[in-house]
């Protein structure tokens, strides 16, 4: 089973490898061209329809999506394309997603993370075996900015606010203002899995610690303006692998529990309310989350891989203190399965949810292609 940087790679990796050649499983331009699919045990509304599936070469990924309105999205990932690897950013503009090549889009391998202020600030993270790419939307054009001396080693963390942006490496937490870099050192062993920023004085990144010879432990920083400072739960060796900060005094996580070969990792949603880590995990299961978002309003989402192979993405909502599993929309036009989420972002304040990922296409008795997948809630 792979989780957070671990899929990430396997994902990237299959995209250098070579598949079966398959026209694409579906084209859904714009929301509501398939149905929703629902079974028996699950809450078939609010659904989750496909709004893009099937559209990229047969050996494609997103691995991560922003949205500023009902009008203005950006999902990026990369696509296998006459042996090489391209990395492809998404637009949605309103009513069907469109690539964008145009004008001045860096080239790059992947683009691993997007992030946006505005329609007319929008940052994007990417890499390849010729270096690393920090690509810059004015709402004209494309530009590449350039990168700090700490870099990702291609799966940097990134997150923007008005007039600052975070890139988080392996080696440190940078950030960009004014055009000058500043770098914090993280402690050997310290890996990051995600960062997420509400203003400039206010943000959080989550991981883990893991040190030959020493215990593992969560890490969860919180960016007061000035300095970083760890407020991880006591003896927690929790993997963190999303963060959504919802207000200055809620913020929410996902984790994974430690790996054993003989106990499978189970999925935790841990809630701080400005004073404590509180677990909120309720019934939530049959995945391990990797992805979390909210509407600001109460409403939380969490998604990631499901367990096994079969079945369509699954989504869990917690709305007025209750959990409610929903399943995804099933992509028409094959045999598909292992459906696999990403990232989710809200659609500005319409209280709708984008989610982005990949999912598989049988191709044969032993084989199969894979996707990119975008989805939207109804409501």
């Amino acid at each position: 089973m792979k989780t957070g940087m671990y899929l990430r790679i396997a994902i990237i990796t299959a995209l250098t490898a070579a598949t079966v050649t398959v026209a694409p499983a579906a084209v859904s331009a714009a929301d509501g061209a398939a149905p929703a699919a629902s079974a028996a045990g699950k809450t078939p509304a609010p659904a989750w329809r496909t709004s893009l599936a099937g559209t990229l070469s047969n050996n494609s990924a997103l691995f991560d999506i922003v949205s500023v309105g009902p009008d203005a999205a950006w999902a990026v990932g990369a696509q296998y394309v006459d042996g090489v690897s391209q990395g492809v950013i998404l637009r949605w503009n309103g009513r069907a997603w469109q690539q964008q090549t145009t004008p001045a889009v860096p080239e790059t391998g992947v683009w691993h993370a997007v992030d946006a202020v505005s329609a007319r600030d929008v940052w994007a993270y990417g890499w390849d075996q010729q270096g690393e790419t920090l690509g810059h939307y004015d709402g004209k054009r494309w530009t590449e900015t350039p990168l700090p001396a700490e870099q990702g080693y291609g799966f940097a963390k990134l997150a923007a606010v008005p007039g600052k942006t975070w890139l988080v490496s392996d080696t440190a937490i940078n950030s960009y203002s004014h055009g000058v870099w500043q770098s914090t050192p993280l402690p050997t062993g310290v890996r990051i899995s995600a960062i997420e920023a509400r203003t400039a004085h206010d943000a959080w990144a989550v991981g883990q610690f893991g040190y030959v010879g020493q215990p593992s432990r969560s890490v969860l920083l919180h960016w007061d303006g000035r300095s970083w400072t760890e407020t991880a739960p006591a003896g927690s060796n929790l993997t963190l692998s999303a963060v959504y900060q919802e207000s200055a005094r809620s913020v929410w996580v996902t984790a994974l529990t430690p790996y054993s070969e003989d106990e499978p990792q189970q999925s935790k949603v841990l809630h701080w309310n400005g004073r404590t880590w509180r677990d909120v995990t309720g019934p939530v299961d049959g995945l391990w989350a990797t992805a979390i978002t909210g509407d600001g309003k109460g409403t939380v989402w969490v998604s990631g891989d499901p367990y096994g192979y079969e079945g369509t993405a699954l989504y869990w909502r917690l709305r007025g203190g209750k959990w409610t599993s929903v399943e995804g929309d099933a992509v028409p036009g094959g045999h598909t399965q292992a459906y696999d989420i990403e990232a989710l972002a809200p659609t500005g304040r319409t209280g709708q949810f984008w989610s982005v990922g990949t999912y598989g296409l049988i191709t044969g008795e032993s084989t199969s292609a894979q996707y990119e997948l975008i989805q939207r809630s109804t409501r």
